[in-house]
């Protein structure tokens, strides 16, 4: 077995270390040794096949590391093939029977450095299985383990190592032949990984034995495939994953072990956006050096031995944590050029406190090098560094990898060397927003990506649901574009965020942040269930649904039968596990078939192509709604928007009952599932008889009858009929052809129907015909009546002869049946007696009053026995008859069998009986029986002989004993009774025991069955004794013993006759200390019984008395006694001593403990009480406090530092025989458990010391009361509909008692709840406090009024119910909460606000209604008749705009001038200004009509603060952007200058207008911001008649409309409501629209709506420039203020095509040309000209406001040349000063050309 094992040294741990799986070939190659302390023997398949023949025993050797391993110095905490040993090693084994060293072990091997040693390891194996265990190397410097472990049996399956290659997005399917190779058995699991992107799926076995061939499929692409053996781990790659080069970091080919990198940094960050990696790949070395500012200490890689290489004694740096840091921790090199060189300095710092050498070495490598020599050592100060410097050579634009060694005294460390070459980068955003989606919905947004780095790119794009990206993976050159599609399709509402990663080749990966909100769109079905009419099985019925798409998308929808996803998802899996099941069974049916075979393998292959197909199947089922009753067409489609589209439902009934099924409409835009609930009851076919009842008269038994009955269909569908056999007897004697078949419509099925019975009499059967799909079969009744047969014994009498008294004897006859029919008989006797069986001498026991010596029977005994005394005799028939005499009388029979038939009549027949009863004469042979002398009670036997002379059997019997307690003597038999044959004797035995002493003659009597007179007498003679008895000991010392407690002492009596003694004991001395236990009883025979004396002194002295012990017929025996007492002769009569348990209190709750103490002794004794770690008590004269809180209080809670129980009395005399009451109480506020001691000094009698005589525990637990409630809360909830009355509502409420003590309950509840009792009865408002005992429960009810609340308003009232605890400040609490729902509506808004429009044009608001309530609501609408809240008016002129600080709460405003629902957001400021402009129209209403009209408006403006608040943020957030407030109002100043030409009188009511009227509404005017205008502002306006508009007598249905008036809404619907209003030439109107509820509240609705035209203002019409340079870009500005009520836009026409920076010489610019301006807002128009030529110019351009007429503005000046001063220098005395003004000059010249540049020539 030598030559069969090898060393291999990598084990499982390394493959999964090292990353890359292994393929199942590379288990039979034998590896080079690689980094592993872990030795390991394989067992080749010749080794094991040796172990099979036999040779386990066989010794193996083998040496470590490929037969001759080498020790050599360790590095990297790893044990290599060559070790250099500085000193002696010492190499070690433990003992164990299957490994052991070549040689002894603990031997010291020398070996000098560089050499190496050969260590030799035996060993034996038992068996093919796996071994482990360890070889110890010791050093003087460490010591080593070296695992060693031998591999067993293996199962090989032959899977190959690669699997080919298939095309992206497509499936193929391999199917591979596996053998198992090995040479065991393998037990294995398959399980693959999935790939980005891809998909798979496998079908396994489970066991796979030795060559057994089975077939394995598996779908790719699949990455890798792991298959898991015993204890190995094999790897299947995938072609999918290229396996690395076997190349070391510098490119060389590997031929040592590449270094491995121990501390890297991490290079990217968790989540890197696309922007931050290309910043990233775009720096260069020098740039990533000088980020790189993140600086750790590097690990040690190989700790040095300090003492041999170093003379520092202490080192301060942490021995784990290297000596040096590297700067940069990680030398990178980026963005290089191949074949130039790049250069990174590294600095390496000491950290230390003391000087180190240090040596830097770089392996060779062709591409990296250092400057200056390597393997040269420099000393570093400490706290100062030492610079390197790497060069770096690239061949190839790719990555590189090397690492520098750092060598000190103390230490080995590396620093990593990487060069990062070229890299893709693909150009994703950062983020993509997809904003609101439908959900169910997709939404796709394509990406254009651009391939901007400088390398061709290998990606793989993923996501997260809902999102999903095409494609998923590819490849993209340098430079090159292509699309991206990402795709979001939410399955749930909200939010939703993921990343879309992209992975490159390289190990890069960059997320790009997806988000996305799904809503729901407004989408419904027209109903939510559908009833069908009732409909017969086998025909159909048809109705439609519609679903609405209220919204604009095309929603797709599908009916299924489950409400969710998950629910569908289960459907699934059944479906699955089903067909798994089905084709398993499949499966191994093929493989038992098959075996190992395999020429059927084209089966096999075309059975799992079959699953494969079937599995697919059930996966792409969209799982539609399926049913065999309903069914729905289309079951899937599209809706357009704003359409409708319509489901046809079918309903098709089986059977005849009701049907009812839930369908789900799962329709994009709706996230849940749109129920619809169908139902439908079938009915079944209409059959039944013509004549349901037939009577057929009378008939003979067995006959045979016929006749018909005919069946009739009235329906319109066929009915298939069947018989329901019959379950009686007579019903089965009952035929009908035929049993089933199938009537028509409106036709006839003639049954026709036999009969033969064997029943005697009258008889009516119903008969049932099953109808097919029926609830109800159809029945016929028939009735009719049978004759009976005759018959004849065969023989004329019965004769028993003599027969002895209480023997029985039995004759037989035969009854014959002479007809053709059964017969039922029964046989009875007259002449028999009525009482009781007759006694059989056989069965006779001593006790029966059978032997008295005279009868007291009251009836006659039934002496005959007849068997069968009933039966049925077939026809032409016999039977036997058995009939049995047992007599007892002494008398001659003549009496008659009289037999009845059954049916026929009584007494029919008669059969005579004789017979003759005689007793038998028995005698005593010796009547005096002697039994000589006997003990007293104990039994003796004697025999006594019986004979009989006579020729008939006899029963004798000896009678009991009489007046047995006055006898002196007792006799008895244990076989009294007995029978006597003709001509025999008996020996009877007879048992006596002796109760007196002496002589006794006992007389006893025998009596014989039957005879009459006196029994036999026989004599009984004996001698009786008593018993003997020994009593010891003679004395009895008690010694010391405590006083008024029992001693006992045991007395022996010891009975040494065969008979019991009876004893009593009694002491001597009267009032003596001593009793006996038992002081009487008896000593059973031979035995002995102790007696207890027992000893209760009473004092502390001694005792001295005897005991007398007297035997019943024996001697008398007298005992001393004496005893010494000790203790105390205080007793108590209740427990107390040594510890007393006052189980469970109440906190805040007195507790009191009474007893009494009395002393039983003979002294004196004077008590003290005190507790144990407090202070002596003070004696409490004064009785405690009965009444007051305050006492009470001061009593009963323990102070601080006191006792929690006291005592009272606490001193106290007592004297002998005197009895005094304690009572211990005790209170504590706070749940705890207490335990305290007391003690008890005595002074007894004359002497003065106390000593202590008590020691009491006393333990209490205060508690809290608790209940158990059957709920915390209680909720009603009642539901008014229109035709209901509110009655009181009733729920149960239980408290139960939970805690240990009986406890009082105090309940207290408010309106509109009452507490009632069980029977629904209120308890009184002044009931006591209710008890409950421990585990008691108090049934209660309580009441809720639902009528308390008299409006029709939906309501809620929530109460607490408190419990109150009697003498207890807890309390509990319940909810009671009551809901009371009237048909409500839930409206958007109190107000409409239709703001103001265009006069002569028509508005629109939609506001939503929803029904609240639970309850279905009808309503109708109008509008409110009083004419002071309703208003139209008309303004004589167009308002102005009145700038508002805020806008009234509640009301609904205008948005846009389109039909719109009001929860669409809006962005404009128009709804600010019609808010304002419809405060100003409220304030001329004011001014105009009456002060009651006043009121109105404020009521409604009241009642807007309770609509939403989305308008109110619109308006804060338009009213802050506004810069500059409009001019003043005209409508605002005082009416009184007002020109009065304007006005119309007709309106005019000066009696009516208060005099200091004002618009409480009117909001504070701002201050203005505006520019003063150059010239006067002239205002414009739209039309000029409104002056002399003439007003309409109009009504207010003719300006406001409401649709629909009215309708019913189902709970939780909802609809849009229409309010039109119609903007007549400046028109206000104010309306009340009522909404009327029907069971239910009115609602109140406030329309308002206002039309005017456009109106503008500009702050001038002509723009002066003056003189200006004509090369100069002239600028100014234009206001334009729109100071109207109604937003308009405005547009330059003509505009100039030049721009503001280059404009056309002598055609104005104006910015902007073009936009829109809210009421009260102003926008400023900046007009740029460029002269371009000198001389006057005069131009104009014009603003067009909406549709009215354009206003024109002037622009005029002159253009000129531009002029430069010159001004030469001269040569004066004042030249410096000059010089200095010059250059200012200058100065200020340089800088205005700078701020002009365009002024130069």
């Amino acid at each position: 077995m030598g030559t069969g094992l090898c060393l291999r040294g990598q084990n499982l741990a390394c493959w999964l270390q090292a990353g890359m799986p292994s393929s199942p070939a590379r288990l039979h190659r034998q590896q080079e040794p690689l980094e592993s302390q872990d030795w390991v023997f394989i067992l080749e398949p010749h080794a094991e096949s040796a172990l099979e023949k036999g040779s386990r025993k066989d010794v193996t050797r083998a040496r470590t590391g490929l037969l001759s391993s080498c020790f050599h110095k360790r590095q990297n905490h790893c044990l290599m093939s060559s070790l250099q040993i500085l000193q002696p090693v010492k190499i070690s084994m433990e003992l164990s029977p299957h490994f052991r060293l070549a040689y002894a072990s603990d031997a010291y091997h020398t070996v000098p450095p560089g050499a190496t040693i050969r260590v030799r390891i035996q060993f034996t194996p038992d068996e093919s299985k796996d071994y482990s265990h360890k070889l110890v190397c010791i050093t003087k410097t460490e010591k080593i383990a070296v695992p060693i472990r031998a591999i067993g049996a293996r199962a090989i399956l032959n899977i190959p190592d690669n699997i080919s290659k298939c095309a992206v997005k497509s499936s193929t399917q391999k199917t591979r032949l596996v053998h198992s190779t090995g040479s065991r058995e393998a037990h294995y699991q398959l399980i693959t990984q999935r790939f980005p992107g891809g998909c798979w799926n496998m079908l396994v076995a489970g066991l796979h034995a030795p060559e057994h061939k089975q077939l394995l499929k598996w779908l790719l692409p699949t990455p890798v495939l792991f298959l898991l053996l015993k204890a190995d781990l094999i790897s299947l790659v995938s072609s999918h994953i290229p396996h690395p080069p076997s190349k070391t970091a510098s490119g060389l080919p590997k031929e040592t072990p590449a270094p491995r990198l121990l501390l890297r940094e991490k290079l990217k960050p968790a989540n890197l956006t696309p922007s931050a990696f290309q910043k990233e790949m775009s720096f260069t070395t020098k740039q990533r050096l000088a980020i790189a500012k993140k600086l750790s200490l590097p690990q040690i890689v190989q700790p040095e031995d300090k003492h041999e290489t170093s003379h520092q004694k202490f080192l301060a740096a942490d021995p784990e944590q290297s000596s040096f840091q590297p700067c940069p921790p990680e030398v990178v090199f980026q963005n290089y050029t191949p074949g130039e060189v790049c250069e990174v300095p590294l600095v390496l710092r000491n950290m230390d406190k003391v000087p180190h050498v240090l040596k830097v070495t770089l392996e060779s490598s062709p591409y990296f090098q250092l400057v200056g020599p390597n393997d040269a050592c420099r000393k570093v100060p400490p706290g100062l560094s030492t610079t390197v410097r790497i060069l770096f050579t690239p061949e190839q634009n790719k990555d590189y990898f090397h690492q520098v060694t750092c060598i000190t005294e103390r230490e080995e460390f590396i620093v990593p060397i990487r060069a990062i070459g070229a890299r893709a980068i693909l150009g994703f955003p950062d983020q993509l927003d997809f904003s609101e989606q439908p959900v169910k919905c997709s939404a796709q947004k394509v990406l254009l990506v651009r391939n901007v780095g400088n390398r061709a790119a290998h990606y793989q794009l993923s996501t997260q649901s809902p999102f999903s990206v095409i494609p998923a993976m590819g490849a993209l050159g340098i430079g090159d574009s292509m699309q991206v599609t990402v795709e979001f399709h939410p399955l749930k509402t909200g939010e939703h965020c993921a990343s879309l990663v992209v992975h490159y080749d390289t190990g890069e990966a960059t997320h790009t942040s997806l988000h996305g909100r799904a809503v729901d769109v407004p989408i419904r079905l027209d109903r939510s269930t559908v009833t069908f009419d009732k409909t017969f099985v086998t025909l159909s019925n048809r109705t439609t649904v519609l679903i609405h798409n209220l919204s604009n998308i095309t929603a797709r929808f599908q009916l299924k039968a489950a409400d969710t996803e998950g629910e569908e998802e289960q459907l699934k899996l059944r479906q699955y596990h089903r067909l798994c099941q089905l084709k398993k069974d499949e499966l191994y049916d093929l493989l038992k078939e098959c075996g190992v075979e395999t020429s059927r393998r084209e089966r096999f292959a075309l059975l799992l192509r079959s699953f494969c197909s079937e599995k697919a199947k059930v996966r792409g089922d969209a799982m539609l709604f399926q049913d065999d009753i309903f069914s729905l067409e289309p079951k899937e489609g599209e809706i357009g928007p704003n359409s409708s589209a319509e489901i046809s439902v079918f309903f098709k009934p089986q059977e005849a009952r009701v049907y009812k099924q839930t369908v789900y409409c799962d329709i994009s835009g709706c996230e849940k599932r749109l129920p619809l609930v169908l139902t439908g009851e079938g009915l079944g076919p209409q059959l039944d008889f013509y004549y349901k009842e037939v009577d057929i008269g009378e008939i003979f038994v067995s006959g045979n009858n016929r006749f018909e009955a005919a069946l009739f269909n009235s329906g319109p569908i066929e009915a298939p009929f069947s018989l329901t056999p019959p379950s009686t007897a007579m019903g089965s004697c009952f035929t009908f052809q035929p049993q089933e078949g199938i009537v028509a419509p409106n036709a006839l099925q003639v049954i026709r129907i036999s009969f033969c019975t064997t029943i005697l009499g009258v008889f009516e059967e119903e008969f049932s015909f099953r109808v097919t799909k029926a609830p109800k079969p159809a029945t016929l009744t028939i009735r009719g009546c049978v004759i009976p047969p005759t018959f004849h014994f065969d023989v004329p009498a019965l004769h028993f002869g003599d027969v002895s008294f209480g023997f029985p004897r039995t004759l037989q006859c035969c009854l014959f049946n002479t007809s053709l029919v059964p017969m039922t008989f029964h046989l009875h006797i007259p002449g028999d007696g009525f009482g009781e069986p007759s006694i059989n001498a056989s069965s006779l026991n001593p006790a029966s009053p059978s032997w008295g010596k005279e009868s007291d029977c009251l009836m006659k005994p039934r002496e005959f026995n007849i068997r069968p005394c009933r039966g049925t005799v077939r026809a032409l028939g016999s039977m036997d008859i058995k009939v049995t005499l047992c007599s007892n009388t002494a008398r001659e029979y003549k009496l008659e069998m009289v037999m009845d038939v059954e049916g026929v009549g009584q007494k029919v027949f008669a059969l005579p009986l004789t017979a003759r009863c005689i007793v038998p004469p028995l005698r005593v042979l010796d009547p005096v029986v002697k039994f000589d002398h006997c003990c007293l009670t104990v039994p003796y036997e004697e025999k006594l002989t019986l004979v009989n002379d006579s020729d008939f059997p006899g029963c004798y019997c000896i009678l009991p004993q009489e007046n047995k307690e006055k006898a002196a003597a007792w006799y008895s038999s244990s076989e009294p009774s007995g029978i006597i044959k003709a001509h025999s004797s008996v020996e009877i035995p007879i048992t006596l025991e002796a109760q007196v002493l002496g002589k006794c003659d006992i007389p006893a009597e025998l009596a014989v069955f039957g005879r009459e007179g006196s029994p036999l007498v026989i004599h009984l003679e004996c001698v009786g004794q008593g018993p003997v008895v020994y009593v010891y000991p003679r004395q009895i010392n008690f010694g010391t013993i405590p006083v008024v407690q029992d001693s006992v002492k045991t007395l022996h009596l010891s009975n040494q006759s065969a008979i019991p003694a009876i004893f009593r004991a009694e002491m001597a001395g009267k009032r003596s200390c001593w009793r006996v236990e038992p002081n009487k009883g008896v000593v059973a025979p031979n035995s002995e019984l102790l007696v207890a004396v027992i000893a209760n002194l009473n004092d502390t002295k001694k005792f001295q008395d005897s005991v007398t012990v007297f035997i019943e017929n024996s001697l008398t025996t007298t005992i001393s006694v004496q005893a010494v007492g000790i203790g105390t002769t205080i007793v108590t009569d209740k427990p107390l001593v040594p510890a007393l348990d006052l189980k469970s209190q109440f906190s805040f709750t007195p507790c009191c403990y009474k007893f009494k103490m009395t002393n039983k002794g003979r002294q004196t004794h004077q008590l003290y009480w005190s507790t144990e770690g407090f202070h002596a008590f003070r004696q409490n004269t004064r009785p405690p406090a009965l009444k007051g809180s305050r006492s009470k209080d001061a009593s009963q809670t323990p102070r601080p530092g006191s006792p929690v129980f006291k005592l009272r009395p606490l001193m106290t005399d007592l004297r002998p025989g005197q009895t005094v009451e304690m009572v211990l109480e005790g209170c504590s506020s706070t749940v705890q458990e207490v335990k305290e001691r007391l003690l008890c000094h005595a002074v007894v009698g004359k002497t003065k010391a106390k000593k202590q005589i008590m020691q009491v525990d006393v333990t209490c637990k205060f508690i809290r009361p608790s209940v158990q409630m059957s709920t915390k809360a209680i909720t009603f909830r009642v539901e008014k509909k229109p035709s209901d009355i509110l009655m009181p509502q009733y729920k149960p409420l239980s408290l139960k008692n939970t805690c240990s003590l009986p406890l009082s309950i105090v309940l207290d509840l408010k309106q509109p709840f009452l507490i009632c009792n069980r029977d629904q009865q209120p308890l009184p408002a002044d009931s006591k406090p209710m008890t409950l005992d421990v585990g008691e429960e108090l049934h209660l009810c309580i009441q809720f009024n639902p009528a308390y609340k008299k409006d029709l308003k939906s309501w809620v009232a929530e109460k607490v119910l408190r419990l109150r605890f009697v003498g207890h400040p807890r309390e509990e609490h319940i909810t009671v909460r009551g809901e009371v729902y009237f048909p409500n509506l839930h409206l958007q808004a109190e107000v409409v606000d239709f703001g103001c429009i265009i006069n002569d044009t028509e508005q629109e608001l939609c506001m939503e209604m929803s029904n609240c309530s639970p309850i279905p609501v009808q309503y109708h609408w109008s509008f409110l008749t009083d004419s002071q809240v309703n208003t139209i008016r008309f303004l004589p002129s167009p308002p102005e705009f009145k700038p508002q600080s805020s806008k009234k709460e509640g009301a609904f405003q205008r948005r846009y001038s389109k039909i719109k629902s009001v929860e669409e957001p809006t962005e404009t400021p128009e709804s600010t200004l019609d808010s304002a402009w419809e405060d100003s129209a409220q304030e001329d209403s004011a001014q105009e009509y009456s002060a009651q009209e006043d009121s109105a408006e404020e009521d409604s403006s009241e009642g807007d603060s309770d609509h939403e608040s989305s308008d109110q943020e619109d308006s804060a957030h338009e009213n802050s952007d506004q810069e500059a407030p409009a001019p003043e109002d005209p409508a605002q100043e005082d009416p009184a200058q007002e020109d009065p030409a304007q006005e119309d009188p007709a309106q005019e009511d000066p009696a009516q207008e208060p005099a200091d009227a004002e618009d409480p509404l009117k909001a504070e005017e701002l201050p203005s911001t505006a520019v003063e205008p150059q010239r006067q502002v002239r205002r414009r306006r739209g039309l000029s008649q409104f002056s002399e508009m003439k007003r309409l007598n109009l009504g207010m249905q003719e300006v406001f409309d409401v649709r629909p008036l009215w309708g019913e809404l189902q709970p939780g619907q909802s609809h849009l409501v229409t309010f039109s209003f119609f903007g007549y030439a400046n028109i206000v109107a104010r309306v009340r629209a009522l909404c009327h509820v029907e069971g239910g509240p009115t609602y109140e609705v406030v329309l308002t709506g206002q039309a005017s035209c456009p109106s503008y203002q500009l702050d001038v019409e002509e723009i002066d420039w003056g003189l200006q340079v004509f090369t100069k870009v002239l600028q100014a500005e234009v206001t334009l203020r729109n100071t109207g009520v109604i937003e308009f836009t405005y547009v330059v026409p003509n505009s100039s095509t030049g721009t503001a920076a280059n404009p056309l010489p002598g055609v104005p610019v104006v910015m902007p040309t073009t936009g829109s301006i809210a009421p009260g807002e102003k926008q400023v128009l900046k007009v740029y000209y460029l002269p371009g030529k000198q001389g006057v110019f005069c131009k104009t351009f014009q603003v067009q406001v909406a549709y009215l007429e354009p206003a024109e503005i002037f622009l005029k000046g002159e253009g000129t040349l531009s002029r430069i001063p010159k001004d030469l220098p001269r040569k004066s005395s004042k030249g410096k000063r000059k010089k200095r003004n010059l250059k200012k000059e200058k100065r200020k010249r340089d800088e205005s050309s700078a701020i002009h540049p365009e002024d130069k020539p």
